[in-house]
């Protein structure tokens, strides 16, 4: 890559960074805001703060990985990117939470578990997100598990040859197994589930709407549409993020791997920022307060 190139590149970078910490520290200030009067947040809130902090965190760590790998190292490589790999599950396990409240507060079903949860959903959110905050972390230390057992079966390697295979431990088979399919797949697999489902329960309700010849553009056909637009804009973000790491994991490696990897994630904390702005009323109210009118 050329100089001009790398300027570009760096700049366009910082941009996306900037853009992620302004629109998600934007949804912090105000989910802070409410809590800070009602001393509680309701479930959707709850779910929205741990993807504003997951976000905010990834992109940190994502600046911070860079420094420690070619300016200034502070500290191990391996700490680093188990970090990364922790934040980045985190985010998809607790996307795929938001579809689930989604699916559950929109759909209406007569089964019994289903009726469960809906009833249960404030008391089954928190959990959830502990849940997910747990498996983030016991698959995030079984996968180092398997990448020091991989690195200590090369006792000849010493000095910067240990160090380069301890940075590059993406590049173990058993890691990235883990990673794609339950810590990406998984929750990638919930998000389908859950937009198929939210998407036939639409179709269902409008099909019901129309054959009772009630106004098809109810209250609630609205929040349902509203709901399935959010889920398909969700399902088409996570898609799109992880095909690209996919890409960078498996079919390439170093420094086009490090530009792609980075560039995703600071394009996916910008967009999935811009759609928890359209999710909850609150933010919405406080975007269009804070976002100057035009005098007539």
């Amino acid at each position: 890559m050329s100089s001009p190139q790398l300027i570009s590149f760096i700049l366009a970078l910082v941009d996306l960074a900037l853009g992620g910490f302004i629109s998600n520290g934007f949804i912090l200030t105000v989910i802070l805001r409410v809590w800070n009067k009602s001393r509680s947040l309701d479930s959707s809130e709850q779910l929205l703060l741990s993807l504003v902090l997951t976000n905010l965190w990834a992109t940190v760590l994502v600046i911070l990985t860079c420094i420690n790998d070619y300016i200034i190292p502070m500290f191990p490589k391996s700490l680093m990117y188990s970090l990364n790999d922790f934040i980045i599950i985190c985010r998809h396990w607790f996307t795929a939470c938001l579809c689930v409240f989604y699916y559950i507060k929109i759909v209406n079903s007569t089964h019994s578990l289903f009726l469960w949860c809906k009833l249960r959903i404030s008391w089954l959110v928190p959990r959830l997100i502990a849940g997910s905050l747990v498996v983030s972390l016991f698959l995030v230390l079984f996968m180092s598990f398997f990448t020091l057992i991989n690195i200590q079966r090369n006792t000849t390697l010493i000095g910067t040859q240990m160090n380069e295979e301890i940075s590059q431990h993406h590049n173990t088979g058993i890691h990235e197994i883990l990673f794609l399919i339950v810590g990406s797949g998984s929750p990638l697999l919930v998000i389908l589930v859950c937009c198929i489902l939210v998407v036939a329960s639409l179709c269902k309700h409008v099909y019901r709407m129309k054959s009772k010849e009630h106004n098809s553009r109810s209250i609630q056909t609205k929040a349902h549409i509203k709901a399935t637009g959010v889920v398909l804009c969700i399902l088409l973000l996570y898609l799109l993020f992880y095909v690209a790491q996919t890409f960078s994991l498996i079919v390439i490696k170093g420094k086009i791997e490090i530009i792609l990897v980075t560039t995703t994630v600071y394009v996916y904390s910008c967009a999935q920022a811009y759609v928890l702005l359209l999710v909850n009323p609150n933010l919405n109210q406080a975007a269009i307060q804070v976002l100057p009118r035009r005098e007539t």
